[in-house]
């Protein structure tokens, strides 16, 4: 029966199946990882979109922060928040996960700095960037008190 509660709790309603599907995924994969997870999200706002763009958008910007949620040693700090909303005309996406490595920001190109390797590891953010450039939208991000915080903003009358 606590299965069934916690498959329920995962379950989102946004307003937009496609994005509810990813959401509910996403959900249930931190659940079964120990990660907290927090949506609010308005998917109306998305409805004009073709299904693949919420599917990529929202599966990489999940995934990355998931990414960065799976390293963190203390399950209470394994935290993700998402938030989809309409602010002054725009879609305004908001990511934050708790981050305990160094982000190093190269041209808006963002790594992870591996504590054993001098190399870098790349968040992927390329293909989130590039959706986001398609809709005459702005990715920005930055960490601050080991919040690692993505922004994204898009005209809505593109979308």
């Amino acid at each position: 029966m606590e299965k069934e509660i916690k498959s329920y709790e995962a379950q989102n309603k946004t307003g937009n199946k496609v994005l509810d599907a990813v959401l509910t995924s996403k959900s249930l994969y931190c659940q079964n990882k120990g990660i907290g997870f927090t949506c609010v999200a308005d998917g109306t706002l998305l409805n004009l979109w073709q299904r693949w763009i919420s599917v990529l958008l929202f599966g990489n910007i999940l995934d990355n922060a998931i990414e960065g949620a799976e390293k963190i040693p203390e399950k209470e700090k394994r935290l993700i928040h998402l938030s989809v909303a309409e602010q002054k005309s725009f879609l305004r996406i908001r990511v934050e996960n708790y981050c305990e490595e160094k982000i190093v920001f190269e041209k808006m190109e963002f790594h992870r700095q591996r504590k054993r390797t001098s190399g870098f590891h790349g968040f992927g953010m390329k293909s989130i960037q590039s959706t986001v450039k398609k809709y005459g939208g702005s990715v920005t991000a930055g960490v601050r008190d080991n919040w690692f915080e993505l922004r994204i903003l898009i005209p809505l009358h593109v979308v």
